[in-house]
Parts: C-alpha cells; sequence; structure tokens
C-alpha cells in the first residue's frame, strides 16, 4: 500500500514569522498557526466555543523568507506540508521532548466570506450588472479562445 505524508491547514498565524539561520548559511522561518474548532450547536443554534488547534510550522529557504515579509500575526493563511517528528532540549530543565511539526512546502491565502456567528446568512454580496461581463461569452467562437 502507498504512503503519503501531506496535510493541508487552514488559520491564522498567531505570531510574526520569525527567520534564522542554521549553521551552514541556510534560512529557515518558523511561525505558528491557530486552527478554529468552534462549531454551531444544531439543537440549540449558538456557537461553541472550543479551543483551537496550534501547529509548528517551519518553511526553508527563500520562500521563508517570502512568507516572514508578508504575513503577520492573525493573518489568515493555508499551508501545505509533511508531518515530521521534532525532537529538542527544554533549555530551563534539560530534559528531552519531542513534537510534530510541519514542513511546509507551500503557502497561499485563502479568500473567504467571513461569517457573522450570530448569522448563517453571508455578508449581502453586489449585484452583478452586464456591465461586469461586457463579452456575450456564449456568442464566443471557440477559434477566440486562446487556449
Amino acid at each position: 500500500m502507498p504512503n503519503k505524508n501531506l496535510l493541508e491547514i487552514m488559520g491564522h498565524l498567531g505570531r510574526d514569522p520569525e527567520t534564522r539561520s542554521t549553521s551552514s548559511g541556510k534560512s529557515v522561518t518558523s511561525f505558528s498557526v491557530a486552527v478554529s474548532n468552534n462549531y454551531k450547536d444544531q439543537r440549540t443554534g449558538e456557537w461553541v466555543d472550543k479551543p483551537s488547534t496550534w501547529f509548528k510550522c517551519k518553511i526553508w529557504g527563500d520562500l521563508g523568507e517570502e512568507i516572514a515579509s508578508r504575513y503577520f500575526k492573525g493573518d489568515c493563511i493555508r499551508v501545505w506540508g509533511k508531518v515530521g517528528l521534532e525532537e529538542w532540549e527544554d533549555k530551563q530543565s534539560g530534559e528531552k521532548k519531542a513534537g510534530l511539526a510541519v514542513n511546509v512546502f507551500e503557502v497561499a491565502s485563502p479568500t473567504y466570506v467571513k461569517k457573522d456567528k450570530d448569522s448563517e446568512d453571508e455578508r449581502p454580496r453586489r449585484k452583478q450588472s452586464n456591465d461586469d461581463f461586457p463579452m456575450d461569452i456564449s456568442a464566443a467562437d471557440d477559434a477566440d479562445i486562446p487556449f
């Protein structure tokens, strides 16, 4: 059976991304992503607040540096990466610790309509007019399509 280690997360940055360099000179950018677990109770219609799930993320090289310059605490972010085991030594106790971290290889800025917690309705959308679509695409000849 094939194996695949791929994780997709969409949430908000818990802190500004931080870039540092390894002893070999390669840069690594670290950040955390919080994913909300809130849900609307079907019986009562009330929102139930649950603790967020936090993901520790790392991204290497130029892409990480670009992320550090464009994203800030609170920004919505979508990441794809591989989950791996990270081991370290606690600075205070000297105890060895381990945890899961996401080695990110792709990032996107999600576009979404934020819903009001008290309402199921989305924000009103702008009504489209025919001026928004000046060309009648149903009458377009396939030869005119550039792909």
